[in-house]
């Protein structure tokens, strides 16, 4: 799809961003047609861990160091949940807030047929997180969402099929099925002629085969940066997006992940106040040097989307605007 987006003044281009709970239904024409593999998607990072407590059961994603201190109890929970949260809002409330794509760590746990969102540390069921996005795309019908489950911990492929079924129940016609051709996806081809709603990429190809509305792990690409640096962070970030495919969506992990040494060190502290909050300003001023488009940015993703009154969700909305300025042609 060769779509060219007309040209905007500078003076007479919209805050794409004043309305989050509905920015996709406020876009401009023109940016509705554009496919969603061009368009600066917000985006957060292990999406629904905000209702982990020190309560919370150890998770099997736990790291086998930290279950050998299982012993420790409540002691080494406390600890723990300080660096397993990465968002302080669940789904309906990241979604009123402009979240667009959800990353999600599954694991199962012993004694219940429940699936649940695991990091470190048991948080809520998957389904409690699927009926909220479902509610909300009900009474917002020009809303799309990407979900993306990454990670499985404990899975076998009875737990696939069971997650998968899940996934299907709860979204049904809203499923957008698997196409190679991701450059006709746009907003107004998945809301307007079609009612699709959901993009669901499921990161195990061999569980999800035959399955025609789960979309495979290569039409997202999501490279990990692992690392507390943010010298390191943004150089890797920029290698990316310049060897992006140019027919697939782009998954960016603008986040800073603390290795062991890094918490032991920080051990009072938290993931929030010593990667979330410190990587503010920096991310801020990356996000406003990048275009979306072929090449440029498309998905981002980031810990604690809420701070500083969702500042990161309004300029990576906002980063369409170049879109309109700059007469874009793919």
């Amino acid at each position: 799809m060769n779509n060219v987006v007309s040209c905007y003044q500078e003076d007479s281009v919209p805050d794409l961003s004043e309305d989050l709970e509905n920015w996709m239904s406020r876009l401009p024409h023109e940016l509705r047609q554009t496919p969603i593999i061009y368009l600066a998607i917000p985006g957060s990072h292990d999406s629904f861990t905000s209702a982990i407590r020190s309560d919370s059961e150890l998770a099997p994603d736990a790291e086998d160091a930290i279950k050998k201190l299982s012993f420790l109890g409540p002691v080494l929970k406390a600890f723990m949940v300080k660096w397993a949260r990465t968002q302080t809002y669940m789904a309906k409330d990241q979604l009123i807030r402009g979240i667009r794509y959800f990353d999600l760590r599954i694991g199962t746990r012993q004694g219940t047929q429940d699936l649940y969102i695991v990091h470190g540390l048991y948080s809520v069921t998957v389904q409690t997180c699927l009926d909220e996005i479902s509610s909300f795309l009900d009474t917002h019908t020009q809303e799309v969402v990407i979900l993306d489950f990454q990670h499985f911990y404990g899975f076998t492929q009875s737990d696939h099929d069971r997650l998968m079924q899940m996934v299907n129940k709860t979204f049904g016609a809203k499923l957008l099925p698997f196409t190679q051709h991701m450059n006709y996806v746009s907003l107004e081809y998945m809301t307007t002629q079609y009612r699709y709603q959901v993009i669901c990429v499921y990161r195990s190809d061999a569980s999800r085969f035959g399955q025609p509305l789960l979309w495979p792990s290569r039409t997202f690409p999501n490279p990990w940066p692992n690392t507390v640096s943010k010298r390191y962070l943004f150089e890797y970030l920029h290698h990316g997006l310049k060897n992006r495919p140019a027919d697939t969506a782009y998954v960016t992990q603008c986040i800073l992940t603390p290795p062991g040494w890094f918490i032991f060190k920080h051990l009072y502290c938290s993931l929030k106040k010593t990667c979330g909050i410190k990587l503010e300003e920096p991310r801020s001023t990356w996000i406003e040097n990048q275009t979306p488009g072929a090449n440029g940015l498309n998905i981002i993703i980031a810990d604690f989307i809420e701070l500083t009154d969702c500042r990161y969700v309004k300029e990576v909305i906002n980063l369409n605007q170049k879109l309109l300025l700059n007469n874009k042609k793919y």
